[in-house]
């Protein structure tokens, strides 16, 4: 079936994964200063410090205004090949934590080339009426090339750099940042989040029916908060060290709810890293 036919379906569509309902998103000028003083939350490296999130993860992007994204290049976004259902993904907004303040850089996207295995579980579906728990995506991977470069600044824009290592170890420390929803179906927020997770041994994930190492990670989140996902977090970066290492794809049970403790699935962009760099010749 091609994406076309899936974006008429997801119109149609009462349930979905991640992608988020936008907000009603002001208009935002080409470029301005960063408000740094907007959010603060205590820096994952020194617990004494505070720095502003989009400071934290200067890689992370709105995309579309219903997905997340990452920074791979100045002229290039990663995210995930199921946003195409939700978002034309016409332009990103980078370097800010606050979509309504004015803040952060616009570009406009000037192509899009989804990964050639992307393939997508059925979200028309009534998900009660059919007893779906999940509703996951394989080769979940969407590129997207800027009309112009973005100014990385290595403070509130950088580029992630591509992973390469084929499997983690499980308990090592990763987060994401992005705008997703607070609740499931509910709107994109305002401010960015961050979300503190660890990864789990695949076989942590072998009881979701979705889930397949090959192009998968597993995931969890750290005590005391348990983070999680929601609508509107798919296609943000799983980032440890400055490297991607995979991108927001779906989570346990959410074709009926965001909670706490849920799992988040991200495929793996080692298993991708090729295809990447023949695409974007970075």
């Amino acid at each position: 079936m091609t994406v076309g036919v899936f974006v008429f379906f997801a119109l149609l569509a009462c349930t979905f994964v991640y992608a988020g309902v936008p907000h009603d998103v002001q208009s935002l000028g080409s470029s301005s200063d960063i408000n740094n003083n907007e959010i603060q939350i205590i820096n994952h490296e020194n617990e004494n410090e505070q720095k502003p999130i989009n400071e934290q993860f200067p890689t992370a992007v709105l995309f579309g205004r219903t997905c997340g994204g990452t920074i791979i290049s100045p002229t290039w976004i990663l995210t995930a090949g199921h946003c195409t259902l939700f978002t034309s993904g016409r332009d990103i907004l980078a370097g800010t934590n606050n979509t309504e303040n004015g803040s952060g850089l616009r570009r406009r996207v000037k192509r899009l080339v989804i990964h050639p295995r992307f393939s997508v579980g059925p979200y028309w579906l009534d998900a009660d009426r059919f007893n779906i728990k999940e509703v996951g995506a394989r080769w979940d991977f969407l590129l997207a090339e800027l009309e112009s470069p973005l100014p990385l600044n290595g403070k509130t824009m950088a580029a992630a750099q591509l992973d390469d290592v084929a499997r983690h170890s499980p308990g090592e420390e990763v987060g994401y940042a992005g705008f997703g929803a607070e609740e499931h179906g509910g709107v994109m927020r305002e401010k960015m989040h961050v979300m503190d997770l660890e990864i789990l041994a695949d076989e942590e994930c072998s009881n979701l029916v979705e889930f397949d190492k090959q192009d998968m990670i597993c995931t969890r989140g750290r005590p005391p908060r348990y983070d999680s996902a929601c609508n509107g977090d798919s296609g943000s970066g799983l980032i440890r060290n400055g490297k991607i290492l995979g991108v927001a794809s779906w989570v346990e049970n959410d074709a009926h709810e965001c909670r706490n403790g849920a799992k988040v699935i991200f495929s793996r962009v080692a298993s991708v890293r090729d295809w990447i760099k023949e695409v974007t010749n970075i």
